[in-house]
């Protein structure tokens, strides 16, 4: 890896990280901190995903009302011609809709009898969806469908995303569940605690002073995720954790094959960022970390699967209570042999 690379990944906080995993990965992500602070997080990560990264982001903020239409109209950004490596021309093309903006406010929707206008616009390379998991079925499955199709039809055109493009949804709360089959397809999910603060919101670094990484970066670092080597051993590992995961007493449900997936590519993109060419047992409980604790559904009382075979269900509650999807991988991490 070059020596200016390497300096950017040092000067990364943690947002920026868990931002820049996903967009190695091509993978989206879901992201929490206080009810407080959201908005002011979302603006964050606007600045990073512009500044920092060259996207173009576009906020939604979702609520039980909106509706798909305006999700669809939300997400979109007028088509700019600009060379592929000219970062500072797209951080500067920074538009961000919010769910509030009409269709008709920009002169995009069709008339009485139709439209001839050309409908050009695109989807932005990165959507902020603010409060995802209050958003309705109808709206959550929709997210579901771009996602997995890079696609989305409006009533006047069908308008394609990039081949970067990630969604970033933020919960109304920390622990907020999206629904499931939404839920999964984010590889992974971070808290971002007060404590660690807003500094490009918050002004502690300029704009100028941001580590920026350019289409050729980001090429770099994922040549080096492609061919960081993942030794047999550390394949015997992962499989080993997702067994042990699958028939842990603490958890019910979440051990998805998307997520056995997901878990090994993050396992390697964490590799060059780390300043590795090789995956170690420490990086794969690493990336367990960030790709399971928005999926692992806790046993309960009532559900714990030692009931079946007689076990005492007061002595089971007191087992579980206070038990939190941390402890319950950590739990499983303890279980399995790391292999030397």
């Amino acid at each position: 890896m070059e020596e200016p690379i390497r300096a950017k990944i040092q000067e990364l906080g943690d947002l920026e990280l868990a931002l820049l995993i996903c967009l190695l990965a091509r993978e989206h992500c879901i992201i929490s901190a206080d009810p407080a602070s959201k908005h002011e997080l979302q603006d964050e990560l606007r600045i990073i995903c512009s500044s920092v990264f060259g996207l173009h982001p576009a906020v939604v903020e979702c609520s039980h009302d909106t509706t798909p239409d305006e999700f669809s109209e939300s997400i979109l950004v007028d088509s700019v011609d600009y060379d592929g490596d000219d970062t500072e021309h797209k951080a500067s093309y920074d538009q961000t809709y919010h769910s509030t903006d009409s269709p008709s406010a920009r002169g995009r929707a069709p008339g009485r009898f139709g439209s001839n206008i050309l409908d050009n616009r695109r989807i932005a390379d990165v959507i902020i969806a603010t409060n995802l998991d209050l958003a309705s079925d109808s709206v959550q499955v929709q997210a579901l469908e771009l996602i997995r199709t890079k696609r989305i039809f409006t009533r006047t055109a069908m308008h394609t995303a990039s081949k970067d493009f990630m969604v970033i949804a933020t919960t109304s709360k920390p622990g907020a569940r999206l629904s499931k089959h939404v839920n999964d397809l984010f590889s992974m999910s971070h808290f971002h605690s007060v404590e660690d603060g807003l500094p490009y919101l918050q002004g502690e670094i300029s704009k100028d002073g941001m580590p920026k990484f350019s289409e050729s970066d980001i090429k770099e670092l994922r040549l080096l995720a492609h061919e960081a080597h993942f030794m047999p051993e550390l394949a015997a590992y992962l499989h080993n954790i997702v067994v042990f995961m699958r028939s842990s007493r603490y958890i019910q449900g979440g051990v998805t094959a998307t997520a056995t997936r997901q878990l090994r590519v993050i396992a390697k993109i964490l590799a060059p960022l780390h300043g590795l060419d090789y995956v170690p047992p420490s990086l794969v409980a690493l990336a367990v970390h960030k790709v399971y604790p928005h999926r692992l559904r806790l046993a309960t009382a009532e559900t714990e699967r030692s009931l079946q075979w007689g076990s005492d269900p007061e002595a089971v509650r007191q087992l579980l209570e206070g038990l939190t999807i941390e402890d319950a991988i950590e739990d499983v991490l303890a279980s399995v042999e790391t292999p030397l």
